[in-house]
């Protein structure tokens, strides 16, 4: 049966009206769940601008074509059964919905006000039983209404509920088809929790955005043959399969996550904010500063879930806002994270000092340190270097600093000129000697036979980059506050700055991200860096 398309009329009186049939089929079990059986009428108040009232039409109309189609589908034993706490946890995700769907038309607090009062006095309270009438404005709707959940009011009550609440929109957006009896449990659940919803409304319309906690009240929905959710493990696993992160984070946030799983075997889901904050302040100790805790542990957990809402796996972020307090550091060091130029002068004299450069991790020893002292670039990025990365443009030498030769911080390619300095040690007839494969590790070592992608091994270029760090510690370079081999990095900006290159140009020599957005217009050219090292002195050593 083709039922004509519900038209949107301008009546005299400047009331907009439209009118939908309802098909024979459906007419009784529509005026058993909705209080209408022939057609339903809509009525937009005169003066209602016409594109709102097109909006609130169609909102209307889907409303009614999806209360339609459920009640076939129910008629035909397709809905599903909820138990009385997932009708609650149902619920739960139903309040989020209607927030959502109504803050982008909030109207006025005072609406939302008025809105709850009439639900309450004018829906509600009119079917109390003689033994538990209430008198008009004595008590908001709570646990002294006992009456509410006799079968006769809420068959009286839910049409209303349904209508307001737009639980059949609801249920549509989220594929579900209740029976009967599910649907009457959901209903329940919903009018318990409609005029929180309102007051939420209110709120936000009168500019009180802070974060709501209500949401967190609920118990976690579990759809019908699911299981209770995956493990907080299992969320890192899926984050891990769909972003593929670098191995070295992996191997970082798998102690994250190894800890937490440990502290709450549960789901992920059931984790609340309260168990976030127990969590976080059991993570320093005398072993793992606050600092830590900051700038890997807590934004690991943040950002995996953060993941997990947005591909629905978990309902909220426990750990959006929380928060570890770091000490202020106590910084010793007048040069700060650079070396100071008597540390330089002992790595740089150490690697020059080598000369059997036939096996891989004494070629790393010889030139690795050089390159960052000249490139400021960081370790890893250089031991991974491949002789093919090594090449000449127009009349200088660059080494292409890739992802494709392994892990690159910001996952973009860079092309660095090598200075002056470095050719003349003889840098470009070493590369020559070893050919197009990685410089300073054997290839035979960089074959990938990992089988978890959750425990990667260390690529051959990082476990050479972890070496040269306790070889540096080794030579007397012990001062905590200095890295082994990123301190480099900091004293090339240093010198850069004193010998008046451009920071524009220092940076994207090293690779930092622009400062500014100004900076991300017209970037330097590897012939500007080129000209621009010409400035940067030579290392006596």
């Amino acid at each position: 049966m083709v039922i004509r398309m519900a038209a949107l009329n301008l009546s005299a009186t400047g009331v907009t009206k439209s009118r939908k049939a309802i098909p024979k089929d459906v007419r009784a079990e529509y005026k058993r769940l909705y209080g209408v059986s022939h057609e339903a009428i809509l009525v937009v108040p005169a003066g209602t601008p016409r594109a709102q009232a097109k909006a609130l039409h169609g909102q209307w109309l889907a409303e009614v074509e999806t209360n339609i189609e459920r009640i076939r589908a129910v008629a035909k034993g397709e809905g599903q059964p909820l138990t009385r706490q997932n009708a609650v946890a149902l619920a739960g995700r139903w309040y989020a919905y209607f927030v959502a769907r109504q803050e982008s038309d909030l109207k006025t607090p005072r609406y939302w006000a008025d809105l709850q009062d009439h639900f309450i006095w004018d829906i509600l309270s009119p079917h109390a039983p003689a033994e538990h009438h209430v008198a008009h404005g004595t008590h908001a709707q709570d646990d002294t209404w006992p009456w509410l959940d006799l079968p006769e009011v809420l068959e009286a009550t839910a049409p209303t509920i349904r209508e307001w609440a737009l639980t059949a929109s609801f249920l549509s957006s989220e594929g579900l088809k209740l029976t009967a009896e599910a649907e009457l449990l959901f209903v329940a659940a919903v009018r318990s929790n409609f005029t929180v919803a309102c007051a939420r409304l209110e709120g936000m319309a009168a500019g009180n955005y802070s974060r709501d906690k209500f949401p967190e009240t609920f118990p976690v929905y579990v759809r019908p043959g699911a299981s209770t959710g995956m493990s907080i493990w299992d969320l890192f696993g899926a984050y891990v399969a769909a972003r593929k992160p670098a191995a070295g984070t992996i191997s970082r946030w798998r102690a994250v996550f190894k800890h937490l799983q440990a502290a709450y075997p549960s789901s992920a889901s059931a984790l609340t904010e309260e168990n976030a904050l127990a969590w976080k302040d059991t993570l320093v100790t005398p072993k793992r500063r606050a600092v830590t805790v900051d700038a890997v542990w807590l934004p690991a957990a943040k950002t995996v879930f953060a993941w997990g809402v947005s591909q629905k796996h978990v309902r909220t972020n426990p750990f959006a806002s929380v928060k570890v307090d770091v000490p202020k550091a106590i910084v010793l060091r007048e040069d700060g994270k650079a070396f100071k130029p008597e540390e330089a002068q002992i790595i740089l004299r150490a690697s020059s000092a080598i000369t059997n450069t036939k096996d891989a991790f004494p070629r790393a020893k010889r030139w690795a340190m050089w390159l960052c002292a000249y490139s400021g670039a960081r370790s890893g990025e250089i031991t991974q270097l491949r002789g093919v990365d090594v090449t000449k443009r127009g009349g200088f030498y660059v080494m292409k600093l890739t992802p494709e030769a392994g892990s690159i911080k910001t996952s973009n390619a860079r092309t660095v000129p090598l200075h002056e300095h470095l050719i003349a040690q003889g840098f470009i007839e070493f590369v020559r000697a070893h050919g197009d494969g990685p410089l300073f590790y054997n290839a035979r070592a960089a074959k990938d036979t990992e089988a978890d992608p959750l425990n990667p091994d260390q690529s051959p270029s990082i476990k050479t980059r972890g070496r040269l760090g306790y070889w540096v510690r080794e030579l007397g370079i012990t001062d905590p506050e200095v890295g082994p081999t990123h301190g480099w990095r900091h004293l090339f900006q240093q010198i850069a700055d004193r010998v008046g290159i451009a920071e524009k140009i220092s940076d994207r020599i090293t690779g930092h991200a622009p400062a500014s957005t100004g900076r991300k217009y017209g970037p330097a050219t590897v012939e500007d860096m080129a000209e621009a090292l010409k400035k940067f002195p030579r290392y006596l050593v």
